[in-house]
């Protein structure tokens, strides 16, 4: 497919599917972090958010740009807890609806709107990116990190959480075990924390952190498969379509791939150098 069908097809395929996650999974769209005080995936889901955050040394009140921003609550919880102004942008118009709702009841500022993160244009800069589940969703994921400095302040930081492809996996792996995982979860490709470290190092940035947390989010994979096994769930994927019936069966081959360790959980927060 041309890029352009790409994000068109990820497009559709959150709008219809959102409102289903929302009731299914919650209001966070991506891995969770599970330790002894978050157990439950809602728990879990923000006490990530809350990882990342510290682990970028967010400042009070600083000016972040959410890119992929789901529905919203990602951004909802930065300006809660840390008073940032956010900005959220996603292709699809469902999930900005949402999640200018999720705004308007926790009483925060968050701005959102539809927007192309390949094309997005401000007039001014921001003090740190937020990417959080969405860089595999690129057509061209290298050209994204390299052009990114357009959008973020000297000095400003990038956080970056994704999955990420082991190194080293074989062609057969490849083949068997990683590429119906990414054909279901609507990824182009993934790539490697190698690869993303080499990308943010040629682009101006300074690399401060790189970490795997695939140890501690890998029970996401659990709790996607025991939402999914349910007759109603099967039944709501066959009405949805073929991209519905994909991703569960992707959702059981993500947690495969991973206790194989071809498919890692990853974060680097790299700064931008002044």
């Amino acid at each position: 497919m041309t890029d352009l069908e790409t994000k068109t097809r990820i497009r559709d395929f959150y709008d219809a599917l959102s409102p289903h996650f929302r009731d299914l999974w919650g209001e966070h769209l991506h891995d969770g972090l599970y330790s002894s005080e978050a157990k439950s995936k809602e728990a879990a889901q923000e006490k990530l958010v809350e990882y990342l955050a510290a682990e970028a040394q967010l400042p009070y009140g600083a000016r972040g740009l959410d890119i992929g921003c789901g529905m919203g609550a990602t951004s909802v919880w930065l300006a809660k807890n840390l008073h940032a102004q956010m900005t959220g942008i996603t292709l699809s118009s469902v999930q900005v609806q949402i999640a200018q709702e999720l705004a308007k009841r926790e009483g925060v500022a968050a701005e959102f709107k539809v927007a192309d993160a390949d094309a997005v244009q401000f007039s001014g800069k921001f003090d740190f990116l937020w990417m959080v589940g969405v860089l595999g969703h690129l057509p061209d994921q290298e050209s994204f990190i390299c052009n990114s400095p357009r959008l973020i302040e000297n000095g400003g930081v990038f956080v970056l959480a994704d999955w990420v492809i082991a190194e080293d996996v074989s062609l057969e792996d490849y083949d068997k075990y990683v590429q119906p995982v990414i054909d279901g979860m609507l990824m182009p490709e993934i790539k490697s924390l190698k690869n993303y470290w080499d990308w943010f190092e040629r682009s101006g940035y300074s690399v401060r952190m790189i970490n795997d947390l695939t140890k501690e989010t890998r029970r996401t994979w659990d709790e996607g498969i025991s939402i999914t096994q349910t007759v109603s769930i099967v039944k709501l994927a066959f009405d949805l379509g073929r991209d519905a019936l994909g991703l569960l069966s992707a959702i059981k081959g993500m947690g495969d791939a991973m206790d194989r360790g071809l498919i890692r959980y990853g974060v680097v927060i790299a700064d931008k150098i002044e």
